[in-house]
């Protein structure tokens, strides 16, 4: 009774706001391993774990989480937690298209694909870069596979140890906890995990990738897991990119402590350059944040707000009361220089409109439900995944569904993190299945949309464990649920009715393809072990702004004309004509005038053309215009380019793939037959290496 008097009382505390300036430490990493993954011999990667679920009675963490999952029944029997219920968000959107699937496997020297077994817990964590390199990690392995020539980087074997990344070599263990992200302004990938868990050895192990390629050398620091030399080791490493700056969370935990929440020590932030990492220096200046707290209180778990469309703007960091039945505490941390050059970290309290709290284990066949403590364990209720986009964070969470006390996630909406926080959540749960470890990744393929995606684990008494997502549109409608691979059997790997699961999910959008998103999950295999299943997903959203510009008038004697038209944008529209105000039609040009558009809807999206004022008739004009059958399309390139032609209606809808093809440097022209289309207006779009260089209007005629 005690603790739901606290949490109801909590709801009634107001928002509020500590600056600080964190205690910070100047120390220096050192470079432990070059690691060259072509150069790897027999791994055989052993390994030790010990199988027996923890007891409920035990002083640990994973007994800790056991008595929460006993009360959080008792809870929900007698009616003592606030409802949490879905918030009725319209289950209209469309859902995701899926592309490519597969298992992580590896090939057998007969030829034989089998799958690989994930760890206990497996930990799926991915990235893929601009060039179509998706590399995942699982507990404890690394595996690379180039999604364009549909093959592993890493051999036969397809998979590397995280001790053979760390050492070179040798047999100790263990190695854990891995999460990688990459980095598209460097096209690089980072690699970070931790060794070992006491104050003597442990610590992160940062991997950079010395080139786009996995498969060519790493450089391999080591950064300690007891930075302040106080008999401390850190715990839970999460990761983001921010200003060519990679920043790491822990936890600090006392080894000698009798139970883990008198061992919790606080959380700490590391701060390490990018570019030395890239470039192998023997040694890397970081700089640590520690002591961070709010009211006395240490804040734990501070998960780092990555970027939506690649590195994120702004420090920020995530947070709420984890381990509470339900709490509707959050808290947004903002680690910025004032005017002064000093840095701050604001940490802001507020509440949530809806709770959050401990998450009930995930069901499979054979669980025992009349025991909580049974089935597949989904930890607490700890942020998974958060993005920054346009000045808002999106973020995402294990949780309970009080409606149907099932386990479920808590999709979060932060508005204005830098100031005055203003933060909603709904559930999203399902009346016959359980979600864990959900993860969310930005599906729009402009900057103005607030499309997204989330992936996540799902399980229950009728269906072996499997993957999963659900799409959101717009306008906040959340798609029906779309299974991307269902379980082959139930897990069994631990003694008794106890499973791990999760502990998170890999999942990123692909930043040169906007509305492509790749994810990486957990699901049960027949031989009742579990493996990783890879998916690709397309927005159903396929509408975009697009302008065109018609040349006119007589630029010879600073009368040429622009006519704008404007296609799937909503009114009313803004013209800007190098920056000034204007309307749809530009009257003035000089020949060899350049003059920039941008348009901006009343969506705020835009779109923005350079537009050079001819004498003579212009090229890059369709002709003939209208058009029965054959057309021909002239364009200057100022470098031998990649060239992409496509056609798309009136509603931004692509309808056609013309060509993709390299062109040469000069005056090209393409020819293309429009004898498969409709009697309409449409758009012919071309780009040159992924910028657009033309757009143009054309009218389809029968007649």
């Amino acid at each position: 009774m005690k603790r739901f008097l606290a949490t109801i009382l909590c709801s009634f505390l107001v928002s509020g706001l500590t600056a600080q300036m964190p205690v910070k430490h100047k120390l220096k990493i050192q470079k432990i391993n070059v690691f060259n993954p072509r150069e790897v011999g027999p791994d055989f990667n052993a390994q030790v774990r010990s199988m027996e679920a923890p007891l409920p009675g035990g002083k640990s963490y994973k007994s800790f989480l056991m008595r929460q999952k006993q009360e959080l029944r008792e809870r929900l029997q007698n009616g003592t937690l606030r409802p949490s219920a879905p918030s009725g968000a319209k289950s209209n959107a469309i859902p995701p298209q899926v592309g490519r699937s597969f298992g992580m496997q590896r090939t057998l020297t007969s030829g034989t694909q089998v799958d690989i077994t994930g760890g206990i817990p497996s930990d799926n964590t991915m990235a893929v870069s601009n060039d179509g390199i998706l590399v995942a990690a699982i507990n404890s392995l690394v595996y690379a596979y180039d999604l364009d020539a549909d093959s592993a980087l890493f051999g036969s074997n397809a998979t590397i140890s995280l001790r053979t990344i760390a050492s070179g070599s040798g047999i100790e263990n263990p190695y854990f906890d891995p999460k990688i992200i990459y980095d598209e302004r460097a096209d690089r990938f980072i690699l970070v995990f931790l060794q070992y868990s006491d104050p003597e050895r442990n610590g992160y192990i940062v991997a950079f990738s010395s080139t786009p390629n996995p498969a060519d050398p790493w450089n391999v620091y080591f950064v300690t897991g007891n930075p302040l030399d106080n008999e401390r080791w850190t715990d839970f490493p999460a990761i983001s990119l921010v200003d060519n700056t990679l920043y790491i969370t822990g936890n600090l935990i006392i080894d000698t402590a009798p139970t883990w929440q008198e061992g919790f020590d606080g959380s700490i932030i590391w701060q390490i350059p990018t570019s030395a990492g890239y470039a192998g220096e023997d040694e890397i200046n970081p700089i640590l944040y520690s002591d961070i707290r709010f009211d006395g209180r240490y804040i734990r778990n501070l998960h780092p707000v990555q970027g939506a469309r690649g590195q994120a703007e702004e420090a920020f960091f995530m947070s709420n009361r984890n381990f509470d039945i339900q709490n509707d505490t959050m808290f947004v941390l903002h680690l910025h220089r004032d005017a002064g050059g000093d840095t701050l970290l604001d940490i802001r309290y507020t509440r949530t409109d809806v709770p959050y709290g401990m998450p009930p284990n995930g069901r499979q066949a054979d669980t025992d439900t009349s025991d909580p403590t049974n089935g597949l364990q989904t930890n607490d209720a700890r942020v998974l995944g958060a993005l920054l986009h346009e000045g808002e964070i999106r973020f995402v969470a294990n949780t309970v569904n009080t409606a149907t006390g099932f386990a479920a996630i808590y999709l979060g909406k932060v508005q204005n993190p830098e100031s005055d926080p203003v933060i909603t959540g709904q559930i999203l749960g399902d009346p016959e299945l359980d979600f864990g470890y959900p993860n969310i990744a930005f599906s729009g393929n402009e900057t103005c949309d607030t499309e997204w995606m989330v992936g996540f684990n799902y399980t229950s008494p009728d269906s072996f464990p499997g993957v999963a997502c659900t799409y959101i549109d717009n306008q906040g409608n959340i798609a029906d649920i779309t299974i991307l691979k269902a379980g082959e059997n139930n897990v069994d790997r631990l003694s008794g009715g106890y499973e791990r699961w999760g502990d998170y999910f890999g999942m990123q959008s692909r930043f040169n393809q906007p509305g492509t998103i790749y994810t990486t999950g957990y699901y049960a295999l027949y031989s009742r072990k579990n493996g990783t299943w890879i998916s690709e997903l397309f927005s159903p959203d396929t509408s975009k702004i697009y302008i065109s510009a018609e040349p006119g008038g007589s630029a010879g004697a600073c009368a040429g004309t622009f006519t704008v038209t404007t296609y799937n944008a909503s009114e009313p529209v803004e013209y800007f004509w190098n920056g000034t105000s204007g309307g749809s039609v530009y009257n003035t040009a000089c020949a060899g005038d350049s003059v920039f558009l941008t348009v901006r809807d009343a969506r705020g999206c835009s779109a923005s053309l350079e537009l050079v004022a001819n004498a003579s008739a212009p090229q890059g004009v369709i002709f003939p215009n209208p058009v029965l059958d054959q057309m021909y399309l002239q364009f200057t390139l100022e470098q031998a380019s990649l060239l992409k032609a496509e056609i798309f209606d009136v509603s931004g809808r692509l309808v056609a793939e013309l060509i993709q093809t390299q062109a040469k440097q000069g005056l090209n022209e393409l020819q293309f037959n429009l004898f498969p289309l409709a009697q309409g207006v449409y758009f012919v779009r071309l780009t040159a290496d992924g910028k657009e260089i033309l757009s143009e209007r054309l009218v389809k005629s029968d007649i």
